[in-house]
């Protein structure tokens, strides 16, 4: 047994939100309460007024001179003082929880007192510098990177969504506790195995999911789908999280859905129609292809077409049976997704199948228990 009754989460943003970070402080601490533990909320988001006044002083300064730095207020000295003062607030009311948890490798415990504290998160500012942004870190992004450092280094526990992150973690801040716990399946909607495989074998819908920030993975296909559609007159393509005028590509068979708040009955609905009906769902956007939605539409047997970037490969292997790798720009993709929806039901059954099992394990349910496990292991 953890022997844990209550547990102070810190969020950047409401937790009783799903929308918040991915979902994930939702169904953490939803998961968490359903195994009886009290969970106090807290937010640590930063002033909404002050992000403002840094957005176009300070950081419009910055972004005339490095135009590729993410140094917003959220990252600053003034934030962070007075994220540590609402900080030491909560921890004071709630003196008699028996952990602290942080959604951010950001902050932590400025107390160093004998309570635990266990900080989560996907990747570290340096890891997003280095691998994302693709440089070294500017002279003004060192002190949050100091900061960020000493913040892992002085938590009992680190863990990483990750597990390159994580082992990126483990090598720049050897003093942490870091472990890598596998990942979770963000969903909040019942899982109806028998529809599933009569839905999408007869499906004719192509799906994506991602924001702006995987536009040229959208565009792409929204390419290849045009070419498609002279050949197969029945396919669709739906796009979750873009609008026609990010892309101002039309069709009749093209359908546009935007942000979908799965807070909202009827876009959560929305959502889980589409995952649930979708033959495949594709998104090659270099580097990083929507990790969270993919598995998530893995969970629902859907087959993938991605891109190979690391922290996927890393998590399902070089080599997939669920689906295609497509480098981006591909040629290949267009083939990809044809030989997909020509597929014969027993071969298609078997993508599905494949999908759902590489990430059956990767309920909230289960990282909850590996969490508290692993707490009871190295803290108590």
């Amino acid at each position: 047994m953890h022997g844990i009754k209550e547990i102070t989460v810190f969020t950047i943003g409401d937790s009783n939100e799903i929308k918040t970070w991915s979902n994930i402080p939702y169904f953490l601490t939803k998961n968490l309460e359903k195994k009886g533990i009290q969970v106090n909320r807290v937010n640590i988001q930063e002033n909404p007024l002050l992000f403002t006044i840094y957005k176009y002083t300070i950081f419009a300064c910055i972004k005339l001179l490095y135009r590729n730095s993410n140094q917003t207020y959220f990252r600053s000295k003034l934030n962070n003082t007075l994220t540590n003062i609402k900080i030491k607030k909560a921890l004071i009311k709630h003196s008699k929880a028996d952990l602290s948890v942080f959604l951010s490798f950001s902050f932590s415990n400025p107390y160093q007192n004998s309570k635990p504290t266990v900080i989560f998160g996907d990747w570290t500012y340096l890891y997003y510098i280095q691998n994302f942004l693709k440089r070294k870190p500017h002279w003004f992004e060192k002190s949050a990177l100091k900061r960020e450092k000493n913040t892992i280094d002085s938590a009992n526990l680190v863990l990483g969504l990750f597990p390159i992150s994580t082992r990126f973690i483990k090598e720049t801040c050897v003093k942490a506790n870091v472990h890598y716990l596998g990942n979770v399946i963000n969903s909040n909607y019942d899982l109806k195995r028998g529809q599933l495989f009569q839905q999408k074998t007869k499906s004719n819908k192509i799906l994506f999911i991602g924001n702006k920030k995987y536009l040229n993975g959208a565009i792409d296909l929204v390419q290849v789908f045009k070419s498609l559609s002279s050949k197969h007159p029945e396919l669709e393509l739906h796009l979750i999280g873009i609008n026609e005028s990010d892309t101002n590509l039309k069709s009749s068979k093209l359908f546009y859905y935007g942000y979908l708040d799965k807070g909202v009955k009827d876009e959560n609905e929305i959502y889980y129609k589409l995952i649930s009906e979708s033959k495949v769902i594709v998104n090659t956007t270099e580097d990083w292809g929507a990790f969270s939605s993919m598995t998530e539409a893995m969970y629902f047997y859907t087959p993938v077409i991605t891109s190979p970037y690391k922290e996927f490969t890393e998590t399902y292997g070089t080599e997939i049976n669920f689906g295609y790798y497509i480098t981006k720009n591909s040629i290949a993709l267009g083939p990809a997704i044809e030989e997909l929806i020509n597929m014969n039901a027993e071969k298609y059954s078997e993508l599905m199948f494949h999908a759902h099992e590489g990430v059956k394990d990767f309920t909230w349910n289960n990282y909850i228990d590996k969490i508290l496990n692993l707490v009871h292991k190295e803290l108590s």
